[in-house]
């Protein structure tokens, strides 16, 4: 069996969308004769902790070695999210002095249990890294110069082109990024982006790489999530619910809540028969926005809950709503649940600017797109929805679309990209 070693300093327990699409990949590439050892943290503190995708990586024969001599506790890792004010300020102070991130003192650590490790298994066929954070990149760039393995490296998001989750305090420290990124890519045997956008970006930046040398694998789904949530007892309401999933981290909820306002007071009748579920931590900043509004009786806050949980409500629900954070480039942001609403197949209210994202969504078909974060135009189309709820008629979602993101297919070719590496038929 093929080893690759996956560098990923999110990875279960720790939860939230960063660390889905590692372990998805991670989990099918075992059914295409890869075994993957995922190299990771042991997390001392994180805001949201999921028990249920660890246990899901182990029981999908998952390796998993951890940096730090204590062993993994669990119930001591949950904290409390910050006040969103202070943790824009702690990541300014610590895009300021670290480069390229806040992770970079995990490098050495990383680098030794990586040298630890390698007799450990009779060394790796090849490195995988994601990021962000970008220091995972830097690792699996040290990697493979030290053991002449191929590199592929993931990018979830863009690296110096992504100004919502990267604050350059002056041009020194962009240069210092770029100079950084450049030799990750020259470096990488083979690039993988979520998005066509940010291959553009990549390539439009740095000469010598070549077209073909970056893979495009979007965000997708897990069917095997969706198969076992409809084998449970789903949390239903006899409410047409909207669901929001995710966190607000780089997004502000205000002009949705701003919009559930507007409905209400242009519709008080559905007060009663509408609801609007956070899956999620909502700040206390938010929730006392919302009770400045008087829409607190129409929320449902469950607050974060593990991703089984998460996809039980999502199938409970009748409407998902997307938003993506509008800035510059902001045509190339595209969120991890993407891929979870679409294979949901539930319809979605999608408060996106152009770009990739609302390209990819252009044939779901069942699906309303706000260009601006209007608040009338959204409560419009929750609405529209309302009006087409009561009469049973929700439009369908398009099934040949939903089938291409499946993340099955994906890992099989991401499976046949790692094979050609290692000239494997």
């Amino acid at each position: 069996m093929n080893k690759v070693l996956i560098i990923s300093y999110y990875f279960p327990p720790m939860g939230m969308g960063g660390v889905q699409r590692t372990l998805k990949f991670a989990k099918y590439l075992t059914r295409y004769n890869w075994q993957p050892v995922v190299l990771t943290i042991n997390p001392r503190k994180y805001y949201a902790i999921d028990e249920h995708l660890l246990e899901e990586a182990l029981s999908n024969g998952i390796i998993i070695e951890r940096t730090g001599k204590k062993e993994l506790n669990v119930s001591k890792i949950v904290t409390r999210v910050p006040k969103e004010r202070f943790r824009k300020i702690r990541s300014i102070i610590s895009q300021f002095f670290f480069i390229p991130d806040s992770k970079i003192f995990w490098k050495n650590k990383a680098l030794r249990k990586i040298d630890e490790i390698w007799e450990k298994y009779d060394g790796f066929d090849l490195v995988y890294a994601t990021a962000p954070p970008y220091t995972d990149f830097l690792i699996g760039q040290e990697v493979k110069r030290k053991y002449k393995i191929p590199l592929v490296t993931d990018y979830r998001d863009a690296w110096v082109d992504s100004p919502v989750l990267n604050f350059y305090p002056t041009p020194l420290h962009k240069r210092a990024n770029i100079k950084r990124e450049r030799k990750v890519v020259k470096d990488a045997n083979i690039i993988l982006t979520t998005n066509r956008r940010v291959k553009e970006f990549i390539i439009r930046r740095y000469e010598n790489i070549k077209y073909n040398d970056i893979k495009i694998f979007p965000h997708g789904y897990d069917s095997e999530d969706f198969e076992l949530a409809l084998t449970k007892k789903l949390p239903l309401t006899n409410k047409m619910r909207i669901t929001y999933s995710g966190s607000f981290y780089t997004r502000n909820p205000k002009f949705y809540f701003d919009a559930i306002k507007v409905l209400l007071d242009k519709h008080p009748e559905i007060r009663n028969k509408i609801e609007f579920l956070f899956l999620g931590i909502i700040t206390k900043e938010h929730l006392n926005y919302a009770k400045h509004l008087n829409i607190l009786d129409v929320l449902n806050q469950p607050g974060y809950v593990n991703h089984h949980e998460c996809i039980k409500y999502i199938m409970a629900s009748d409407i998902l709503f997307l938003l993506v954070s509008r800035g510059e480039n902001e045509d190339a942001a595209m969120p991890g649940k993407l891929g979870e609403y679409i294979g949901s197949r539930k319809n979605i209210i999608a408060c996106i600017p152009e770009g990739v994202t609302k390209k990819l969504l252009q044939d779901y078909n069942a699906i309303k797109f706000i260009p601006d974060e209007n608040p009338e135009s959204i409560a419009e189309a929750i609405y529209d929805y309302f009006v087409l709820f009561e009469m049973n008629a929700m439009p369908a979602a398009n099934e040949e679309l939903i089938r291409q993101y499946d993340r099955k297919t994906m890992t099989a070719e991401l499976a046949k990209e790692l094979n050609y590496l290692l000239d494997i038929e």
